[in-house]
């Protein structure tokens, strides 16, 4: 965006207060607003914050053996490209961060930097990423005081839209005028679950919509006196929020779907096959970024839409990566490849880095992801699960963790900084799970995310 359409919107819609926002480590979106007077010095000088505001856990607790203590400074620099007027609020806008260090360098801990390194990556090969997050959430209306969800209506339930369309309609309206194209909208099995897959996009801009997304579904909620979390799993009885990543490879100038290959089984390219081979090699360590609470691990098990043992097969929905089939007629456009066991908890530039950061190996070392399976894993017998490698997710995040920290490649393209500062701020999340009383989880998480 121009620095005078910029101005002009400033004006035309009568902006009070702009919010820099970046999203920590730690999942939450976090930030800064200031005047639009000061936009200038903004945008050339960003604004201050405490280096240990990245590794801080959730509940806003900095451990003690983290690297990053109070003494030093980062800026929040915003992105002027990512300027949006909030529909939803009016005289409030939001521009999206990096993190820089005082010298104007991106900073080790920034993810949004980090994503930018695997998409420079891609780029050298010729690559554009294409991704789109697909989120559940659930909506919760106030019943004399006390937050609960809106429905207990059925998956797709036709009443439950009703329900929830004072609500819903002001989402799509508010996403479609921030330039997120909204592509379906359907209850869900939870009660008062509800989605909205979005449209794909290239590269950052994917990141950034998922973003965008959670804020704009957030602010809506509660300018109509709803409240939304996307806790992965808000309630034991009931079905939890996922956030299945689709994503494809693309050429250089994204006109052809190097994912899709019309004369291969399922229209699966040999590129796509071997970047799922690279993700099932390392996916408790991609797990760790993609399933980031002690909360997220709850959605795993059998027969529950979510699946939990690490195996792909076309179009099928308990696979840990799913071949998703092509539109009748747009098959080279729509063709791509599901990634399941992901929660709105993450961190979606943290999220894309792992999932690249396995793929992009896998593409390298020229890996199979080996037979596909062909029905839910869970109705295979435990001898032929073993036989063809499909191991049971980690039990939690701990396990995932563990993985992370043994995981050689992540180690090298992450940095060992920034992984050690990771596990120290999620260990302590963990420490701190712990030492509640068991359904004071829900109360932690409910409304964090």
């Amino acid at each position: 965006m121009q620095r005078d359409l910029l101005e002009k919107q400033l004006r035309e819609y009568n902006v009070e207060l702009v919010r820099a926002i970046y999203v920590g480590p730690d999942g939450i979106a976090r930030g800064k607003a200031f005047l639009p007077g000061s936009i200038d010095d903004v945008l050339a000088h960003g604004l201050g914050l405490t280096q240990a505001q990245a590794s801080v856990t959730v509940f806003d607790h900095l451990p003690p053996e983290s690297q990053f203590q109070p003494v030093g400074e980062v800026r929040i620099c915003p992105d002027i490209n990512t300027f949006q007027v909030l529909p939803y609020l009016p005289g409030h806008a939001r521009m999206i961060s990096n993190l820089n260090t005082i010298q104007g360098d991106p900073w080790e801990l920034c993810p949004r930097h980090l994503l930018q390194t695997f998409l420079d990556r891609l780029s050298e090969r010729g690559l554009v990423l294409r991704a789109a997050f697909e989120n559940e959430f659930t909506i919760y209306r106030n019943v004399n005081g006390n937050w609960e969800p809106l429905d207990q209506t059925n998956c797709f339930s036709s009443a439950a839209m009703d329900m929830a369309s004072p609500y819903i309609l002001p989402i799509l309206s508010a996403l479609e005028q921030q330039g997120v194209q909204v592509e379906k909208y359907y209850p869900e099995a939870g009660h008062g679950q509800h989605e909205i897959p979005i449209r794909h996009q290239a590269g950052m801009l994917s990141a950034d919509q998922q973003v965008i997304f959670k804020e704009t579904v957030r602010g809506v909620a509660l300018a109509n006196d709803f409240r939304v979390s996307f806790m992965p799993k808000a309630s034991p009885d009931s079905a939890g929020n996922g956030c299945h990543i689709h994503f494809s490879l693309w050429d250089k100038e994204s006109e052809q779907n190097l994912f899709y290959d019309p004369n291969a089984a399922f229209g699966l390219s040999e590129l796509a096959l071997q970047f799922t081979a690279g993700v099932l090699n390392h996916l408790p360590a991609v797990m760790a970024f993609t399933a980031p609470t002690t909360n997220s691990y709850s959605r795993f098990v059998e027969r529950c839409w979510s699946s939990c043992y690490a195996s792909w097969g076309p179009d099928n929905r308990e696979a840990t990566l799913r071949a998703a089939s092509g539109f009748l007629g747009q098959e080279s456009a729509t063709v791509n490849v599901e990634f399941k066991p992901s929660d709105p908890t993450c961190n979606p530039y943290l999220a894309l880095s792992a999932l690249l950061c396995a793929g992009l190996d896998g593409i390298d070392q020229g890996a199979s992801p080996g037979e596909p399976v062909m029905t839910d894993p869970a109705l295979l017998s435990v001898a032929e699960r073993e036989s063809r490698g499909m191991t049971r997710y980690p039990s939690d995040l701990s396990g995932s963790l563990s993985a992370l920290e043994a995981d050689s490649l992540f180690q090298r393209h992450f940095g060992e900084s920034r992984i050690q500062d990771y596990l120290t701020m999620k260990r302590a999340e963990i420490e701190m799970i712990n030492s509640l009383e068991h359904a004071a989880e829900q109360t932690a998480y409910l409304f964090r995310f």
